[in-house]
């Protein structure tokens, strides 16, 4: 049928793979973040917290996977590509409790075809991107690992 989209998306065994192997690297690591991943419509298909996390970590991991799987694009890229726009604009998407304009969200891209997003919160932004581009590598191998 013309007019009915069939779009992808992650299944939930996949979904447990990625935290499992995002929690791995964040404790090789000595972070104590909180580990969630989004399916195609940016629900929470998946979560895990490592010991010590601060408690809003949890719903943080859930916005930035949100907000990569939404726009398609990691949540720093994101916050890159809105320092040129007016200020309005960033001040309005801020008002979406969702949003996560911070780095640590990161989408899932198979083929070409945007999947889900993982989304990491408990670090720095640089180490929060860096686990859960280690996590997609490691179900993916992406090699997308150095940022």
């Amino acid at each position: 049928m013309e007019d009915i989209l069939k779009l992808s998306t992650l299944n939930s065994a996949t979904a447990l793979k990625l935290v499992t192997a995002g929690r791995a690297y964040a404790m090789k690591h000595g972070w104590p973040v909180a580990i969630s991943v989004a399916d195609r419509a940016g629900n929470m298909i998946a979560f895990s917290q490592v010991d010590g996390a601060p408690a809003p970590c949890a719903m943080i991991a859930q916005d930035k996977a949100y907000t990569a799987e939404s726009f398609k694009v990691s949540t720093r890229e994101l916050a890159e590509n809105l320092e040129g726009e007016a200020p309005r604009v960033t001040a309005g998407l801020v008002n979406y409790s969702q949003l996560a304009l911070f780095g640590g969200g990161v989408p899932v891209i198979v083929a070409g075809e945007t999947v889900g997003a993982v989304g990491v919160s408990g670090g720095s932004e640089r180490n929060d991107e860096r686990c859960a581009l280690a996590a997609i590598n490691e179900i993916y191998g992406d090699g997308k690992i150095e940022i």
